[in-house]
């Protein structure tokens, strides 16, 4: 447990050298604001590509900085552990909300108070992680209202508590993209606008993912656990259990590839639809 604290304390530090750096790079090298009556010039296709390069840097380094984190606290979380499944749920859970908070933590300009009142997303975006944490608490307090089925309650009410920080950590970073810009560059507002209303959309698909794979976890420990449901003379419940742990960490599994590849082609998907911009 020392080890672990020492280890979360640094990687503390790092994140905040981290941030500190890219706010003063930031103010370095900050768009001058143009000067009162004059026309924007129209923007290039380079000037385009380089704002949207940049603004992709801040999900790498939020997904660097969880894959760093998850090879560095594996090791002590397994050594604390005489499972496997759960110290790699609990890390890769822990490393995934540190990369989300690194991400919300980066400096960016400010948006117009109207600007961020303007919602990124519908309210139908919140449909699925609502009921699939929902169910979470309802099947971890199943664990303790049948704890002769379920004996390893404990593990479910750890990633329970874990899915409660990727669930702040992607509010957090919803937020972020709402109030801030994400791309650096007046010329670029519109596009500024479908570049955050994807990125939510990533983000809600990644902290879903992240929380059903948890509940999968959650669910496979508990109903695996020696002396459980199987063992107690309820093969059908053991069954359904395994069955439920399967399709939901399959399914978590399939939307956190989607946030990937949704990432990966940002770009894209934000110019579809814009006028080109000048080559030069």
């Amino acid at each position: 447990m020392t080890k672990l604290i020492a280890l979360l304390a640094v990687f503390l530090v790092v994140a905040l050298a981290i941030t500190a750096a890219a706010s003063w790079i930031t103010k370095k090298k900050a768009p001058l604001a143009l000067a009162a009556g004059r026309t924007p010039a129209a923007i290039t296709q380079s000037e385009e590509s380089k704002v949207m390069f940049r603004a992709l840097l801040r999900t790498v380094a939020g997904a660097v900085f969880a894959v760093v984190m998850f090879a560095a606290l594996l090791r002590v979380t397994i050594g604390m552990s005489e499972q496997q499944v759960l110290p790699i749920a609990l890390t890769a859970g822990l490393s995934a909300s540190g990369g989300l908070l690194l991400y919300s933590a980066l400096p960016a300009a400010q948006l117009p108070e109207a600007a961020a009142a303007r919602p990124l997303l519908s309210r139908r975006a919140g449909i699925l992680p609502a009921a699939v944490f929902t169910v979470f608490v309802v099947f971890v307090v199943a664990g303790f209202a049948l704890p002769q089925y379920f004996p390893d309650r404990n593990d479910g009410v750890a990633l329970l508590a874990l899915s409660l920080a990727l669930l702040g950590a992607t509010g957090l970073v919803l937020h972020r993209l709402r109030t801030t810009v994400s791309l650096q560059d007046p010329r670029m507002a519109a596009l500024d606008r479908r570049w955050r209303e994807i990125s939510a959309a990533n983000m809600v698909r990644f902290g879903t993912g992240a929380l059903m794979a948890c509940f999968g976890a959650a669910a496979a420990l508990m109903g695996t656990a020696p002396g459980g449901a199987a063992q107690a003379g309820v093969p059908i419940l053991a069954t359904a259990v395994l069955v439920a742990s399967g399709a939901s960490a399959g399914a978590g599994v399939v939307l956190l590839v989607l946030a990937a590849r949704g990432a990966l082609t940002i770009r894209t998907k934000v110019r579809e639809g814009a006028p080109a911009p000048i080559t030069a």
